[in-house]
């Protein structure tokens, strides 16, 4: 569940405000029961789930009864919205799929109990016309510590949305603040009873990027961004989401063409023995996002061909099977944790070559120069009238090579981080193209599998036969698209290492 909610610093004398027929959308103001809770939170020694803005709680006493719960960013978002996840159960130590969906960031660091909270809370219900909940206001009063000895206290207002986006709730806000409550950061109270230390940085920080500074800070970067895409969407693809499979599958191609983009700034066997452990995890994770595309593709633009595909549509779901159980597999080894461990430790501090220190507009442009012209090379030939389907996916992993060069590179390439910015543009519409005309060709051949397997089911025959057409029209019209996209991307890469 999506956790949507406004912090208010409040003193001593704030009086909750009268918020109903006085403020837009609010009909009623409901008064709750009073609460009082117990949260007992859990952390590596190191504070690593609180340094990433990671939580995992004990709470009795809510009216929901006593649960363990993890809260985790969302990407893209401030702190104001987590991703809620409650499990019930014993309630003596962490579950064990709780402790599974943080080892991203503990690896393998033990838990214990970093804090405890104790709250009054008081509640209220906030509901339209219509008698729907908008929200639920709660005032805190917070005490931090263990064993009956209090460390601080600290009085906190949340307005928790129940369904409306935070922004349809500025109304509400506005009069609180008229009250006297002060907007605060969207802080977890774990994290600020925990102190600074649970501030301090993530084990993945951002270097600062520009022309002067050295082509290692570029490495850095890439690297940085590709561990944090696979160590953030790790718990998501524990629990079977697509879209953090397929997420977490870009973090380990991109670190993988990073250490190949970037081999003249590295140690190259080091780089090396890095990738080969990246491709292990990436195939595993491929094997998955592949049969998921497959079914997505199926289940949203050929429902109408069932229960004709059916056959089809049962060996992908038993391939996807077999590949998630062998992913999980992964994610649950020692391997795995390892690979975690020596990414985190490459990104903070990888085993450089001597260029690696010459100045990044420098040491940046030799290396787009390759890549463009390794793009050229492999689309060259697209040009022909009749291109067998490996050399369209041929240009597609150069493309998407070139494009991820090209990302990494534009933020410190000075007057030229605009044309490489463009290059990347063109190079990630290329990509798409081609991957669609892609996962065309991979249903054509499974569908043509299943049927060589069933030749005398006419029913799937049909079925088949309709949707292998479909199929055979999306690659004409994708090729048709990509190359002119192609066209394009050619020319800004001649431009590029021409100027």
């Amino acid at each position: 569940m999506r956790e949507r909610e406004i912090k208010f610093a409040v003193g001593e004398t704030f009086v909750l405000p009268d918020l109903s027929g006085g403020v837009d959308g609010v009909a009623e103001v409901r008064a709750l029961p009073d609460l009082d809770l117990t949260s007992e939170y859990h952390d590596t020694a190191d504070l690593r789930l609180a340094r990433h803005g990671v939580t995992l709680r004990l709470r009795t006493g809510d009216a929901d009864g006593d649960a363990w719960t993890l809260k985790l960013p969302v990407a893209g978002a401030d702190g104001s919205e987590r991703e809620e996840i409650s499990f019930l159960g014993p309630l003596l130590e962490p579950p064990p799929l709780a402790r599974e969906m943080v080892l991203a960031f503990t690896r393998r660091a033990p838990l214990a109990k970093a804090a405890v909270l104790r709250t009054h809370r008081r509640r209220w219900a906030i509901l339209d016309a219509a008698g729907d909940d908008l929200a639920e206001l709660a005032l805190d009063e917070v005490s931090v510590g263990d064993n009956g000895t209090v460390m601080t206290r600290f009085r906190e207002l949340e307005l928790e949305s129940r369904g409306p986006d935070l922004n349809d709730l500025s109304h509400v806000a506005q009069a609180l603040q008229r009250q006297g409550a002060v907007l605060a950061e969207p802080v977890p109270k774990a994290i600020r009873a925990l102190g600074p230390r649970a501030t301090a940085p993530p084990d993945l920080v951002m270097p600062a990027m520009g022309p002067t500074q050295p082509g290692a800070d570029v490495v850095r970067a890439a690297l940085v961004a590709g561990v944090r895409r696979l160590v953030t969407n790790d718990p998501f693809a524990r629990l079977g989401d697509a879209e953090a499979v397929h997420q977490m599958r870009v973090g380990a191609r991109r670190l993988r063409s990073d250490l190949v983009t970037f081999r003249r700034l590295l140690d190259r066997r080091w780089a090396e023995a890095l990738g080969s452990e990246v491709h292990w995890i990436a195939d595993l994770l491929g094997a998955q996002r592949d049969a998921d595309v497959l079914l997505g593709s199926i289940t949203t633009k050929h429902a109408d061909l069932r229960p004709g595909i059916d056959q089809l549509v049962s060996m992908l779901e038993m391939r996807r099977a077999s590949a998630r159980e062998a992913l999980l597999g992964g994610l649950r080894s020692p391997r795995y944790l390892d690979l975690l461990d020596r990414l985190i430790g490459a990104a903070q501090s990888p085993m450089l070559s001597g260029r690696a220190e010459r100045e990044a507009a420098t040491t940046l442009v030799p290396i787009l120069d390759r890549a463009a012209r390794n793009f050229v090379r492999a689309a060259s030939g697209l040009a022909e009238t009749s291109v067998p389907d490996p050399e369209y996916h041929a240009v597609r992993i150069e493309a998407k090579k070139l494009r991820y060069a090209a990302e990494a590179a534009a933020p410190s390439l000075g007057s030229r981080a605009q044309e490489a910015a463009a290059i990347a543009s063109s190079a990630a519409e290329v990509q798409d193209q081609l991957g669609r005309f892609q996962d065309a060709v991979v249903l054509i051949g499974e569908t043509e599998r299943v049927f060589a397997e069933h030749p005398n089911d006419a029913h799937f025959a049909l079925a088949a036969g309709r949707l292998l057409e479909r199929q055979y029209a999306i690659k004409r019209d994708t090729a048709d698209d990509a190359t002119r996209d192609v066209r394009l991307l050619m020319k800004r890469a001649h431009r590029w290492w021409q100027g």
